[in-house]
């Protein structure tokens, strides 16, 4: 049997390319590498959007709660065998201005919501569920070209926040990844990645799923 895994999150997964507003190509989205590089026995279900959060409401960006969402998409997607949860560089911005702690802790009650969801249709599951910290917002988001509401307090608090993801899988039995151990945001805007790090990322992702598989 195939080992499906849903990625749940932004617009990092949804492949967001700031150098020409559009969207990268599924073979340079990260998703799409981690699939290429695992092959068929694997099927990675690509859930992105752009803008959304964990548990915010932004009447900017309608639809974009990451909570309203993950009941419907985990119920549309079974059976699976992992869901991985990346949420959270959008409650940095827009003025939310959420402790680490508080985005930790939202980001799991999505993924809390998305096992309750899947152990209520399959009680003997053995699904693995996966925290994954969202990415740090380097200093070239003072000056990018879309106007987001980050400022030099924001970029130093996304710095901590994999320590307050990988405290908050600990205490809830996830599985925790770090995607700042092996790639980071481009230079254009500080926020997303650009086609190299998509590789890296991808590439380090597909080893970690190996391991476990």
């Amino acid at each position: 049997m195939k080992k499906r895994i849903l990625i749940y999150g932004d617009s990092n997964t949804h492949g967001f390319d700031a150098e020409t507003g559009g969207r990268f190509d599924e073979n340079t989205r990260w998703t799409g590498v981690c699939q290429n590089l695992l092959g068929e026995d694997y099927v990675i279900v690509e859930e992105g959007l752009n803008g959304r959060t964990t548990c915010l409401d932004d009447p900017l960006a309608p639809f974009c709660n990451g909570l309203a969402y993950i009941v419907p998409c985990i119920l549309s997607q079974l059976p699976l065998d992992m869901i991985c949860v990346k949420l959270g560089s959008n409650d940095l911005d827009r003025s939310m201005r959420q402790t680490p702690e508080m985005m930790a802790a939202n980001a799991a009650k999505v993924l809390k919501t998305a096992r309750a969801a899947l152990r209520e249709k399959y009680p003997d599951s053995s699904c693995q569920y996966v925290l994954m910290a969202p990415l740090e917002t380097t200093e070239d988001a003072l000056n990018g070209p879309f106007g987001y509401s980050y400022d030099e307090e924001t970029i130093a608090v996304s710095k901590t926040v994999a320590k307050a993801y990988e405290k908050q899988a600990e205490k809830e039995g996830f599985l925790y990844f770090d995607a700042n151990q092996y790639a980071r945001c481009g230079s254009i805007d500080g926020v997303h990645l650009d086609a190299e790090n998509h590789r890296k990322l991808g590439v380090a992702f597909a080893s970690w799923l190996k391991e476990r598989w």
